[in-house]
């Protein structure tokens, strides 16, 4: 199939399926006209040029990590650095994209026909089917991976504090939009492991990263009729958040209430008071990931998910 076939099916010219597969900038395609070649490219099963050209190279080096839809956080470019290096000692070059309406996955792996994609999110069936038959190793970058799921961490975080004597326990989680199902299944983790450990419900606060959300969460934890001692938080961030606002209500921690964080952030262990955080080895994630993904452009057997050394507790002075 060529481009001319597809032009064909969907009624446009050969120009506007250049402009619509290579996203060319300054050129306004009409969402129903971008459409109808989108389509026409599946039902033709069509392969771009950039395809073929990496076919008579023999491969192609590049890695596309299709980015989620959240906040840059210093844990995730840990991860995205690590894999950078595996991939780089390999021979293979990382690309950094995040979709959008105007950028979908089949026309970024058409115009960059990159030999593996690296993606968190779930890829539309049908779309991964014609990604796999190109000859395109999809690696799906998940922490399950490593048979571990969000909600051991919020698990983690609960029986530390319970360890260290608290029995009535809140959480704080991110008002980001972009995280609430990292938020929910952290927090269902951390939930699941109060009730079994035969606790109450715990006090729930939201928090937006400014002073003014964290010192009305210190708030709305110290006046709960749960009489809340110790709070576990979505990450470092909200966890600073907390402190910070606790400092304002002329509260300390751990005396008036004890803070656990999650990333270890670097700035982590410079708060006053140190902050106790749960760790995550992205070091290993990342070189783990950059494994799987040269073993599966290479057509060998994918490494084994480490189980060891993934998940940490690092005790400081905050709980």
């Amino acid at each position: 199939m060529t481009a001319s076939d597809v032009a064909k099916a969907a009624g446009v010219s050969k120009t506007t399926v250049s402009y619509v597969l290579n996203q060319t900038p300054h050129q306004t395609i009409p969402e129903q006209t971008r459409r109808r070649v989108i389509d026409a490219v599946r039902q033709l099963d069509y392969t771009s040029l950039a395809a073929a050209r990496a076919l008579r190279m023999g491969r192609n080096d590049l890695v596309l990590f299709v980015l989620p839809d959240w906040p840059l956080s210093h844990a995730l470019t840990r991860v995205i650095e690590q894999v950078t290096d595996g991939l780089a000692r390999r021979g293979l070059s990382l690309l950094l994209q995040r979709l959008g309406p105007d950028r979908s996955l089949i026309s970024l792996w058409r115009q960059l026909a990159p030999a593996a994609v690296m993606t968190v999110d779930a890829i539309d069936a049908k779309d991964e089917l014609l990604i796999q038959k190109g000859g395109t190793f999809i690696a799906a970058a998940a922490i399950s991976d490593f048979g571990i799921k969000q909600d051991r961490i919020g698990a983690m975080q609960a029986h530390h504090l319970v360890s260290r004597g608290h029995r009535r326990l809140g959480y704080a989680r991110s008002s980001n939009p972009r995280l609430d199902a990292l938020n929910t299944e952290r927090f269902e983790g951390f939930r699941g492991a109060c009730l079994a450990l035969g606790l109450d419900e715990p006090s729930t606060v939201d928090v937006d990263l400014s002073l003014d959300s964290a010192i009305g969460a210190v708030r709305g934890l110290s006046v709960t009729p749960a009489n809340v001692t110790a709070v576990a938080t979505y990450n470092d961030e909200i966890a600073a958040a907390i402190l910070a606002g606790m400092r304002v209500a002329g509260m300390t921690a751990p005396k008036d209430l004890a803070v656990i964080g999650v990333d270890d952030e670097p700035f982590a262990q410079f708060m006053s008071p140190a902050l106790t955080t749960i760790r995550q080895n992205h070091a290993l994630f990342g070189s783990y990931f950059a494994d799987r993904i040269a073993a599966g452009i290479n057509g060998e057997v994918p490494p084994s998910s480490p189980k060891l050394d993934v998940l940490a507790l690092v005790v400081r002075n905050s709980t």
